[in-house]
């Protein structure tokens, strides 16, 4: 059995929680990263920063998620009793293959935007979901799935805290190519993203779920296809709303894109919090412990 840290006997005094807090530094990411991009938007509508081509400015908000994470969650890790080892190498790792790999894959082999933007709404989630989806999330899992599980998995937090390293190392790649390769406007380029990140980090959060899981309870065999097949079909769905989203007349910089994004990443996030907390509450319960919490 792993090393449940998280659990103590329940006449033990109060004792602190020796992981660092997934979820609350996670969500600060998230809302500073939205605050930088609500900033652009409105810095650029009142004239104070033109809104043209600068690939100097693109650049740095495409970097911005990871001078981020590495204050929030890297910096943090190293004041906790029990930090996670890896994680940068893990987000390092996900940028090398992906801009190896899926980037040539989806841009050469599959080219999705040939093709399915015509085809029907549950056409282009199957399409973008068994394309752009299954490399994807296959990607951000084997990242994880080979380097640190199960050896560095004790909570189930931890699959959290690695596939989302993954994800932003996945997202990093696209938007520096994104602001590398297409002139977009400033405002343009920020929405983007910041739609990137947040979508990355959401879906690749459900594989490190079934990760987290696979590692501490006792799921079936088939349990590592469904969380790919789930996630999958989470990507088809996000880019099939996201056309009609971005065609709804809610601006052409893809903000309509963007409040979809907001709205799925919060409730992805929402319901694997709650899955999670269940599932130590009942570990708990069952084993006759009290959590640290």
């Amino acid at each position: 059995m792993r090393d449940f840290q998280l659990l103590a006997p329940a006449e033990a005094g109060e004792e602190p929680f020796p992981y660092r807090r997934v979820w609350r530094t996670l969500i600060l990411e998230l809302a500073v990263l939205g605050g930088a991009v609500i900033f652009v938007i409105m810095a650029t509508r009142l004239g104070l920063v033109a809104d043209t081509y600068s690939r100097t400015l693109s650049s740095g908000l495409a970097l911005l998620p990871i001078v981020v994470f590495l204050f929030f969650s890297v910096r943090r890790e190293r004041r906790v009793l029990e930090p996670r080892q890896g994680l940068i190498a893990i987000l390092f790792l996900s940028m090398v293959i992906a801009n190896g790999l899926a980037v040539p894959v989806i841009n050469e082999v599959f080219t999705p935007e040939r093709w399915l933007p015509g085809a029907g709404f549950f056409n282009r989630i199957l399409g973008y979901a068994f394309t752009i989806g299954i490399l994807s999330e296959f990607i951000k899992y084997a990242v994880v799935r080979y380097t640190m599980w199960p050896s560095r998995f004790r909570i189930r937090l931890d699959g959290i805290a690695y596939s989302t390293a993954a994800a932003l190392g996945f997202a990093t790649v696209l938007n520096l190519r994104l602001v590398l390769y297409d002139e977009l406007t400033l405002s343009s380029a920020a929405i983007n993203i910041l739609t990137n990140v947040y979508i990355h980090i959401a879906i690749a959060a459900v594989m490190g779920y079934f990760l987290g899981e696979l590692a501490i309870g006792n799921p079936s065999a088939m349990w590592l296809p469904i969380g790919l097949f789930v996630a999958a079909m989470l990507s088809g769905i996000h880019f099939a709303f996201r056309g009609i989203a971005i065609a709804s007349g809610l601006g052409s910089r893809a903000i309509g894109g963007l409040f979809l994004v907001i709205g799925l990443t919060a409730a992805i996030l929402g319901v694997l919090s709650f899955i999670i907390e269940s599932a130590d509450a009942r570990m708990a319960d069952k084993l006759g412990v009290r959590r640290i919490r």
